[in-house]
């Protein structure tokens, strides 16, 4: 089932969603970190991937990293993919922390929080987002490859709506 997601009330589903605090953290240089705010809404939105067989089939053996800068918050998260599993740390959304991760990270998305969503349940098109200002990308073409994961999401959650269905 394809999320529901309204312009109005983005934001107030953004601030309401409830999260397991074990399933929000993640391993930073053999230390525990709790993903908060931007991070945390993209991890929630990438777990189902590690348990599902088409994202490990697509991307098994491949490697890809993105850094996925959002304008309104206070961190950003950097994705990570290797192997067929999916990673998300967070990074705070400052200058001096970004710049020698953007020198890394060559692949990136930048936009505020609402417009990412959006894109990610398809009710905004890419192309108008780009022309609009709203949506800025750095190679293109690891961000497209990037952006499949969200067609994997959808028949992940479409699969276990319909397996919840049958219970």
């Amino acid at each position: 089932m394809e999320p529901n997601v309204s312009n109005s009330n983005v934001s107030s589903k953004i601030s309401s969603q409830k999260i397991n605090k074990d399933e929000r953290s993640t391993v930073k240089e053999g230390k525990k970190k709790k993903l908060r705010g931007f991070p945390s809404i993209i991890w929630n939105q990438v777990k189902i991937l590690n348990n599902s067989e088409k994202f490990k089939q697509e991307f098994g053996n491949q490697q890809l990293n993105v850094l996925l800068i959002a304008v309104d918050d206070r961190r950003s998260a950097i994705v990570r993919i290797k192997n067929g599993e999916i990673f998300v740390e967070q990074v705070k959304n400052k200058p001096e922390e970004l710049k020698p991760i953007k020198r890394k990270i060559k692949a990136r998305i930048t936009t505020d929080i609402t417009t990412f969503l959006k894109l990610s349940v398809g009710k905004v098109n890419p192309v108008k987002a780009l022309l609009h200002g709203k949506l800025k990308i750095r190679r293109p073409l690891k961000v497209i490859k990037f952006t499949k994961i969200f067609k994997i999401i959808y028949y992940e959650n479409k699969k276990n709506s319909k397996n919840k269905e049958k219970k």
